[in-house]
């Protein structure tokens, strides 16, 4: 005897319980403080509107805040840690910027985050023999680019010696 369509089925228990569906993506990120103060590499695994899983080397606590910028994207998340297991962790959303003209003065020093975290992906090509000029295309940071963040990043401390990285990338 045939099964109707309703037995076949999986019951409501075993489905997939989230309100949006993820996209699984393989993206490089970087996690921030609230503050700023500190920040670390991470791989971006999956990410939805309102969430995404990071894999880090060190353990988020859940409840706390933290800043996810998508590289590829250009985008800042403000985020708390929803979970964390090992090296993996949830984060739910409470505010996604554009890096751009909508960006919190508070966040500014994001723009200096993205221009590093651009050119250390440059510098790591260009140590495989990729050309300099190649690998910062490649990356987004033409020279009309890298002058666009460098303006929205003044006056942080940190972007004289980016700058010089970038300069000397492109004269070896």
């Amino acid at each position: 005897m045939r099964k109707t369509a309703l037995t076949d089925s999986p019951d409501a228990t075993s489905l997939e319980q989230r309100k949006l569906p993820r996209k699984n993506v393989l993206l490089s990120g970087v996690l921030v403080s609230a503050t700023g103060e500190t920040a670390w590499e991470c791989i971006i695994r999956d990410m939805h509107a309102s969430g995404a899983a990071v894999s880090a080397l060190r353990p988020l606590q859940v409840g706390s805040r933290v800043l996810l910028l998508d590289i590829a994207n250009a985008a800042a998340h403000d985020s708390r840690v929803a979970w964390s297991r090992a090296n993996r962790s949830g984060l739910s959303f409470t505010r996604s910027y554009a890096m751009g003209l909508g960006l919190p003065p508070a966040f500014k020093f994001l723009w200096r985050m993205l221009f590093e975290a651009k050119l250390q992906q440059a510098e790591r090509a260009v140590a495989t023999g990729v050309s300099a000029e190649v690998a910062l295309s490649a990356v987004g940071l033409s020279r009309e680019r890298m002058h666009q963040m460098v303006r929205q990043a003044m006056p942080d401390k940190k972007l004289p010696q980016l700058l010089a990285r970038a300069r000397r990338l492109l004269e070896d």
